[in-house]
């Protein structure tokens, strides 16, 4: 999709245009990036004019950009915070068939370009106040009045930290509930991928003997599992300031299936995790970062004792969300549902919406009066 587009009219035009037939969320051009196969982008930008016009050669860029944009409120003032983090970048400049130096010749020309993508990038991220792109731009500056000529298009890169065929540790959490209970709960490991159903196994041994509720029964009155996405917005330029959200990125009931007591049980619950358009990557950068945890939250009762007197027992892992590989995406391509809300951690927000795009992948961009500001389509905050 081409979220820059002045590129084109009756007389000529400039287009980015990508060599893969697949597509991911957002409808953008689709690459897989793992530890043992780096994704390769390749693609052509090509002008075309059918008569001479004056104009630059074509600056063609690539950023691997993180970035955040929000405002606050103080009293009667607003302050806007935005900062971009660049971990991979790339220039090159296409040179344009010219009757003179600034002069463009009628025709066509066609640039083959191709950029490696380094390793431990995070995957693609989309968000109304932060995201991850892969980002290219064809640029073609013009002496005023006229306006330049550019086009801008996203790529989405599933990229996976999981190596192939790897033996993950599984992740263990173990404590005792009320001094009397001792309990564990096990994941396959603590990267989990977009996607994936996950089996979360609890398990329950026998009371302490020196326990307060030896001899009674424990009942399971409610259970929930969920998985929590915490994200810090980073600001460093004058004030390293932070705004702090979480969501509720699953939320999965766990009614059926309890034993009549707990000790002495185990139980395994299947906890979908949803596809990359709803859950995000997790990501340390100078821009934001997102963090998650997964978390059974019960509550417990004794035989002798109401479910208005039950216990809440509550296990915690943190967990990393990384993309699935390309074995895994066949099955969850179709998951690019829209994110649930975001929560202000330190005061109220408002729903989050995700951004509008208009699902294209081979961009193309023309030319007006004086060249505006970059426009990026994510509503106003």
């Amino acid at each position: 999709m081409a979220i820059l587009d002045f590129s084109k009219d009756s007389e000529k035009s400039i287009s980015l245009h990508f060599h893969t037939q697949e597509l991911g969320p957002e409808g953008q051009p689709l690459y897989y990036h793992t530890p043992e196969v780096p994704a390769v982008i390749k693609g052509h930008v090509e002008f075309r004019a059918v008569k001479e016009t004056k104009g630059s050669e074509i600056e063609l860029t690539f950023e691997a950009r993180a970035e955040s944009k929000w405002t606050e409120s103080y009293g009667k003032n607003t302050v806007s915070f935005h900062q971009v983090a660049k971990l991979q970048e790339k220039t090159w400049e296409v040179k344009l068939n010219r009757t003179s130096p600034k002069v463009i010749a009628p025709g066509v020309t066609r640039y083959d370009f191709e950029v490696e993508l380094q390793e431990g990038l995070p995957p693609s991220i989309e968000g109304t106040r932060a995201w991850f792109h892969y980002r290219f731009k064809a640029h073609i500056r013009r002496d005023f009045p006229r306006r330049d000529m550019a086009v801008k298009q996203l790529v989405w890169v599933y990229s996976s930290s999981l190596k192939a065929n790897e033996h993950l540790e599984p992740k263990i959490y173990k404590d005792v509930w009320n001094e009397t209970l001792p309990y564990s709960c096990t994941i396959p490991s603590d990267v989990l991928y977009q996607g994936q159903t996950v089996p979360l196994t609890v398990q329950f041994d026998q009371l302490l003997d020196n326990g307060s509720l030896q001899g009674q029964d424990l009942i399971v009155v409610s259970a929930v599992v969920k998985l929590k996405q915490y994200t810090t917005l980073l600001e460093k330029k004058l004030t390293s300031t932070k705004r702090k959200e979480k969501k509720t990125v699953v939320t999965l009931p766990v009614t059926e299936g309890w034993p009549a007591t707990l000790q002495g049980s185990t139980k395994t619950i299947l906890v979908e995790l949803p596809g990359a358009r709803q859950l995000a990557g997790s990501i340390d950068s100078e821009a934001f970062i997102k963090r998650h945890c997964l978390k059974l939250i019960m509550m417990v009762r004794t035989t002798t004792s109401s479910e208005k007197d039950a216990k809440e027992l509550r296990m915690e892992m943190d967990v990393k969300i990384t993309s699935p590989r390309p074995e895994h995406i066949k099955n969850i391509a179709a998951q690019h549902a829209a994110p649930p809300a975001y929560q202000t951690i330190d005061s109220d927000d408002e729903d989050s919406r995700p951004p509008a795009f208009n699902p294209a992948w081979t961009s193309s961009s023309g030319e007006g009066s004086a060249y505006p500001q970059d426009v990026k389509r994510h509503p106003e905050l």
